[in-house]
């Protein structure tokens, strides 16, 4: 039935030509019009929330806004946590919900949250972003923008480039990172408001009364209907300057008889340089799902045609741009997989011929381009992991084209025609190829369940090789033998030259196997014993437990940090001293330096709570300069020199933005502000006495100084003096008043009207001699208050409605991390630690926990699928049996191999390797039991069976092992070559990262490759032997019981 088919198809030559054609063009379609993008994009479930009250402390902030939103927050369905930070003039949340919540709309659900509460709110707070996190948020490209003009016109240059850029289709944002505010100013006269005998509570009241909007209806008649309009709000400057501030017979008081009125830009808030040069920058981010490259191809398009345009001094300068560093990785990672192809096909020519070599070669691309097509039509992008997927799969797809070009090369030896051959190839092959792919399947099935948002990303590997397998199914079982059938030399036409024959490697192989079959109880004993050996080796001198790879990185961030009350020049002048260091050193190309605030809590944001300014910088390329950890370690060992504040470099990589900054994270948690300090030094001093523990660290929340002013409420009600009035004026001479807006005709933008005092009265001791209005008269504002000094926290952090502290710490080179936390772990449970606190690990040591838990879970699931399948398959217990504890040998190499390396056991990467090398190893051991079994059928003598089976496995056992371990040696020892302009790239970022798994396979796969071809053989003889020893121990005993019945 299966045969008769199989005939029918692939007797259908021209169908299948034009199939695979088909295939092939679109495959090809799909690549080059494939998305690309650095990581899978992924949705977070996480909505980022901020609530701005200008004006208000952080203390006041976490009290009126912060804890009552968290409650009725953290009530909503599916919320799984809520982080919060409670800071000067805002309140900014991330609230994480279930990913597998059902809720389509979430921002719109925590923005419906917060309006049903908004009575237990202050009126006055705005609601400034509600934002549901996607991950395209995070890609971003910097743009920097300096000359020798004045700060309006570079404004102005900006806003022009900001309008162009958002032109672009897929451009969701360009944010303006130091622009300043662009206002009406309405600076007072102290002595003119004396001179006129006018209080500025008066002023203020002038300008908010005529600044309304007044209705006014409509009047109607017999012909017509006609509307009314009374102006009230301002329309132009003319209006601020001739607003009527008192009357007197024939004289008015005009406003600009006490103040000065211009439009100008409010003080700076935030520096920006780039390359040395005082500048702007704009943040450009994408929409999701789009094609990175492409976008910000679009993005540098914009620049480049509008370069002097707007104006000829300003330049344009790309930092960060993440587009080139993605082209970049992907290439890279591309060269490695044609690097593998172009190895397998050389090898297999070498050992099958030209023909034979060709096909299997070529069947690698084919499934690829296969494997694209089906990729893009299930909506996926090409990203780093899809690569990653496709390095992986290497191993798994030269297996089953290899065992179907052998099998029919040996028909054609024994004279069958090439058709024929390739049709018994396809019909004898096909359940245990099948079977194998299915085993594989198995293995990497339940890595689909790979939790939480870092498993969305990491999911993007097994489907991708799931989808290659499947999809090399069929070009193995279809359109390889249909290609062979046509390509392959005729049958007629070989000769005996062509036919291979036995080499010496395979008479020895053949000796040293009946050896094996013969003992095969001391092989499985020198087996196990091997195997505990290793594993015991491997707990004492192991390198420790890793969550991701430590990669390098071509760019990087300085952060720069300082706890105290500094003002925004004094925050320039810190982050002007870094600057100078980052300008001077040869190996840094570009970087933008600007003083910020961390308002949005971002996901995988490390960032300090006292950072003050960040530097982004992209270093030269990777053949000019030295190892990027040399860079930054000579880069801050120029920061630590730095005094009054700290800087930290670090690089841009997966790890480090996945995993955190440091080696060991602590969150302690409580409501009880004065436990949470307690109990964090606690941490901090057990952290301090491990052996091997650095950098230790309290994670506490910035604080300085503030002036509170007390108002004296005796006193404001015996002058009948709101509160609120009160508080205007004082924040008229700090930070200016908004009391209105204007439209003016030269841009469509409103601005605002702000009430000031000069510079020079705009201090704490100013304050205490401004009057204000009473029924009375002019009562100075120092009746009313009275002064005094208070500690001030300026961010608190919360989690899930209690303040949170972080412990931190590195580890000592040389010490292992897994080590320290596991003593961490131990003295967690033993410690008393008050019931009202919560301590608990976080960061990589949490995430290293939960991902090697969920590895075993899932390989302990691949088992019994591989288990049902192997079953279904062969119906017999011991040979499934048999293959299961190839996988457990396999193992052995891998533990091997992290030793001779000296590597760490990569709980992401290494744990994909296992898996990788586990398909393949399996698949070897399924065709060669199959094989066994088919040659029992017609041969009596076990052991002649099982040599003839293993002979005829052994070139495409060895085969795939050498094919495999040269498509990823490349990759293992970090080197990329690209065939089109025929360069060699060592070390490029990327190949840190799939350098564990690729040593995996690679040590795996030798090791199991003996086993293989050595223990399972003799696992299949093992059941006689067993047989025959019990037989002869019978036999002995029964002679002994005749010997004594004799005597």
């Amino acid at each position: 039935m299966l045969k008769s088919i199989l005939s029918a198809v692939l007797l259908r030559k021209k169908t299948i030509s034009t199939l695979l054609l088909m295939i092939l063009l679109l495959g090809a379609i799909s690549y080059v019009t494939f998305p690309q993008e650095e990581m899978p994009e992924i949705n977070t479930k996480r909505v980022a929330l901020i609530i701005k009250y200008d004006g208000m402390s952080s203390d006041d902030i976490e009290k009126l806004i912060t804890e009552p939103l968290e409650r009725d927050l953290l009530r909503m369905e599916d919320v799984d946590e809520i982080v919060s930070i409670s800071k000067d003039n805002l309140a900014s949340f991330l609230i994480a919900f279930h990913l597998n919540t059902k809720n389509e709309n979430l921002s719109k659900l925590v923005r419906n949250t917060v309006s049903d509460i908004s009575d237990k709110l202050p009126a006055e707070m705005e609601i400034a972003e509600v934002v549901e996190y996607n991950s395209s948020m995070f890609s971003r490209i910097y743009i920097g923008l300096h000359g020798d003009v004045s700060y309006e016109i570079l404004q102005k240059v900006a806003n022009s480039y900001k309008e162009q850029l958002e032109l672009i289709p897929n451009v969701t944002e360009v944010n303006i990172v130091g622009e300043r505010e662009e206002m009406v100013k309405v600076t007072l006269s102290p002595s003119l408001l004396k001179k006129h005998k006018i209080n500025i509570s008066d002023i203020y009241q002038s300008l908010k009364t005529y600044n309304n909007i007044i209705p006014s209806g409509a009047l109607t008649d017999e012909n017509a209907n006609f509307s009314v309009k009374i102006p009230g709000l301002y329309q132009s400057y003319r209006d601020l300057k001739d607003l009527p501030i008192t009357s007197n017979d024939n004289f008015t008081l005009k406003l600009s008889d006490v103040a000065e009125i211009k439009r100008t830009y409010g003080k700076r808030k935030s520096m920006v340089v780039v390359n040395g040069n005082p500048a702007l920058s704009m943040e450009v981010s994408r929409s999701g799902g789009t094609n990175i490259i492409e976008t910000y191809d679009d993005v540098k398009k914009v620049l480049a045609e509008n370069e002097g345009k707007f104006h000829p001094l300003v330049s344009t300068s790309i930092v960060d741009d993440e587009s080139t560093e993605i082209k970049t990785r992907i290439e890279s990672a591309e060269n490695t997989v044609n690097t593998a192809v172009i190895l397998v096909m050389i090898i297999v020519i070498a050992a099958l011929g030209i023909r034979s070599g060709t096909l299997v070669g070529l069947s690698i691309p084919t499934t690829y381009l296969f494997s694209i097509l089906i990729l893009d039509y299930l909506g996926m992008t090409y990203n780093l992991m899809t690569v990653f997927g496709l390095i992986l799969a290497v191993g798994l797809l030269v297996d089953g084209p290899i065992v179907v070009t052998e099998y029919a090369r040996s028909q054609q030896e024994k004279g069958i025609r090439r058709s024929e051959s390739y049709l018994n190839a396809s019909h004898n092959m096909f359940w245990p190829i099948v079977a194998s792919s299915l085993t594989t399947i198995a293995a990497f099935f339940p890595l689909l369940a790979w939790p939480d948002i870092l498993g969305q990303w990491l999911r993007v590997i097994p489907l991708t090789v799931i989808v290659v397998l499947s999809t090399s199914l069929i070009v193995t079982l279809i359109f390889l033998p249909a290609m062979g059938s046509m390509i392959e030399r005729k049958t007629a036409n070989m000769t005996s030259d062509s036919i291979r024959k036995d080499n010496y490697l395979l008479k020895t192989y053949e000796s040293l196997l009946k050896n094996a079959i013969k003992s095969p109880l001391l092989v499985l004993m020198l087996t196990c014993l091997s195997f505990a050996a290793v594993i015991l080796l491997y707990n004492k001198y192991n390198y420790g437990v890793i969550f991701f790879p430590n990669d390098k990185a071509a760019t990087a961030r300085v952060e720069i940090m300082a706890r105290g009350n500094f003002s925004a020049e004094e925050t320039a002048d810190y982050v002007s001293e870094v600057v100078q260091i980052i300008d001077k050193n040869p190996y840094v190309q570009n970087y933008v330096a600007n003083t910020t605030q961390r308002d949005r809590i971002w996901l995988f944001d490390s960032s300090p709570t006292d950072m003050i300014g960040r530097i982004w910088l992209d270093l030269v390329d990777l053949n000019e300069r030295p190892d990027s950890d040399i860079i930054f370690e000579e880069i801050q060992s120029e920061l630590n020199t730095l005094h009054g504040f700290e800087a930290r470099i670090s690089g841009n990589t997966y790890s480090s933005s996945i995993v955190g900054t440091k080696d060991i994270e602590i969150e302690v948690s409580s409501s009880d502000k004065r436990l949470l300090s307690q109990v964090a030094e606690i941490v901090s001093r057990e952290l301090s006495d491990l052996e091997g523990v650095k950098d230790v660290e309290v994670k506490y929340p910035m604080s300085g100084v503030e002036w509170i002013y007390d108002i004296d409420r005796t006193q404001t009600s015996k002058y009948d003096v709101p509160v609120q009035s009160i508080g205007a004026i004082i924040n008229l001479a700090t930070n200016g008043t908004k009391i209105g807006t204007i439209r003016p005709f030269d841009t469509d933008e409103e601005l605002n009207i702000k009430l000031f005092l000069p510079e020079d009265a705009q201090s704490l001791d100013s304050i205490q001699n401004l009057n204000i209005s009473t029924k009375k008269g002019p009562v100075p504002i120092s009746t009313f208050i009275k002064k005094r000094a208070s500690n001030k926290i300026f961010s608190i952090g919360r989690k899930d409605a209690a303040r949170i502290l972080i412990v931190d710490a590195n580890t000592v080179k040389g010490f292992k991390t897994s080590e320290n936390v596991e003593k961490i772990r131990l003295w967690l449970n033993e410690a008393n630690i008050p019931v009202e606190a919560n301590v608990k690990l976080i960061g990589e040591a949490e995430d290293s926990a939960s991902s090697l838990s969920f590895i075993k879970s899932a390989f302990s699931l691949a088992l019994l699928l591989m288990f049902i399948v192997l079953i279904s398959l062969f119906n017999n217990f011991y040979h499934t049996f048999i293959i299961l504890f190839s996988i457990v040998l396999s193992t052995t190499g891998i533990f091997v191999g992290l030793l001779v390396m000296g590597m760490s056991f990569s709980g992401v990467m290494t744990g994909l390797g296992i898996v990788a090398c586990t398909g393949i190893v399996v698949n070897n051991n399924i065709i060669l039991i199959d094989s066994y079994r088919k040659i029992r059928k017609t041969e009596e003598n076990k052991t002649i069976a099982i040599i003839q089976s293993a002979r005829s496995r052994i070139r495409p056992i060895f085969l795939t092992t050498i094919t495999t371990v040269c498509g990823l040696l490349p990759s293992a020892l970090q080197i990329s070559m690209n065939i089109f302009d025929r360069s060699i790239t060592y070390k490029s970022p990327e190949t840190y990262f799939v350098q564990p798994l690729a040593w995996a396979i690679v040590w795996g796969l030798s090791f199991a490759t003996f086993a293989t071809l050595f223990v399972t053989p003799s696992l299949l003889a093992l059941p006689d032997k067993l047989k025959s020893l019990v037989s002869k121990n019978k036999k002995q005993a029964t002679i002994q019981v005749a010997e004594k019945k004799y005597i």
